[in-house]
């Protein structure tokens, strides 16, 4: 009877969670009212300014920030479609963690702490693939901006240059160039489409890049010698991170060793003696010391992590 009554209360909570969440993606407005709202804005005769990239959505700080994480991830996802499936596997979960637990009182406080996990692993994910995207997007600037330049030297405009680049190059940089090309054709100026873009994207080498862009363009010189320089220096930037990860490769795979020792020392003492481990999970003591070593394992990691962690 307590189990069912848990797992009745989970579901509401989860129904109920669904709903905000499906209230707050939507932003109160549909999509196709606020894109007209703002281009009636834009397009009054006593307004001035390009319309605005791509006419974005306007909605809540966290559903545009939202947006713009699964953008940059490169996920299909809209956005009460992710926020639905983070309290699904919330959901899911806890009721299988109170499930297991018959109920118990303490299986009723690992289900939260599972539930909170299971509602923070997509988060995870989509942080995973947007250092991923950022890491290939970077990969492909130094070429991108060879290319450029070669088309600027031949008497192309940047506009024609970024094109060609597009063309000859791979999501997600393909991606992103055409993005910005399709906002120049909307109305958008080219510093406002390269400052989108380096929102969009996050990457600290596309900023430099954008930098360079808009100085040029605001004083004068040569821009295809500016972007060989700076591609040249991302070049090198690359080099030596490589050189880095080199020589912080072994402390790294010590770190994951050392982390890994005490859930291993566990799980082997279990195995040979479960009775004389067993009063670590049923002793209040032992339970309190189980959290603390918990602790202090993770806390380890992330110390090995940052010391071996080097940005240039």
């Amino acid at each position: 009877m307590e189990l069912a009554l848990l797992g009745s209360t989970a579901a509401f909570l989860g129904v109920l969670l669904i709903v905000i969440g499906f209230y707050q993606a939507r932003g109160g407005k549909s999509s196709a009212q606020r894109r007209l709202e703002t281009l009636e804005r834009y397009s009054a005769p006593q307004t001035e300014g390009a319309v605005p990239l791509a006419l974005r959505e306007q909605g809540s700080g966290w559903s545009e920030r939202t947006r713009s994480q699964l953008e940059r991830a490169g996920l299909a996802l809209k956005l009460h479609e992710y926020v639905a499936l983070r309290v699904l596997l919330a959901l899911v979960a806890f009721v299988v963690v109170l499930a297991l637990g018959n109920g118990h009182i303490l299986a009723f406080l690992l289900g939260i702490v599972a539930g909170v996990v299971g509602y923070m692993l997509p988060a995870f994910y989509v942080r995973t693939r947007i250092t991923r995207q950022v890491r290939k997007f970077n990969d492909q600037l130094a070429d991108m901006l060879t290319m450029v330049a070669n088309s600027l030297r031949a008497g192309f405009g940047l506009l024609q240059g970024l094109d060609l680049a597009a063309e000859q190059s791979q999501p997600p940089m393909s991606t992103e160039l055409n993005h910005l090309l399709r906002d120049t054709r909307m109305g958008a100026s080219i510093e406002t489409a390269l400052e989108s873009m380096g929102e969009r994207v996050g990457s600290y080498d596309m900023d430099v890049i954008i930098t360079a862009i808009l100085i040029q363009r605001s004083v004068g010189s040569n821009l295809s010698e500016v972007l060989e320089k700076v591609a040249h220096t991302i070049r090198e930037r690359a080099r030596i991170q490589g050189e880095i990860n080199t020589l912080t490769a072994q402390k790294k795979l010590s770190g994951v060793v050392i982390g890994l020792m005490p859930p291993a020392v566990v799980l082997l003492m279990l195995a040979v003696n479960f009775s004389y481990m067993s009063a670590l999970f049923t002793d209040p003591l032992g339970r309190f010391l189980l959290v603390v070593a918990i602790v202090l394992d993770i806390v380890g990691i992330l110390a090995i992590k940052r010391i071996v962690s080097v940005d240039i």
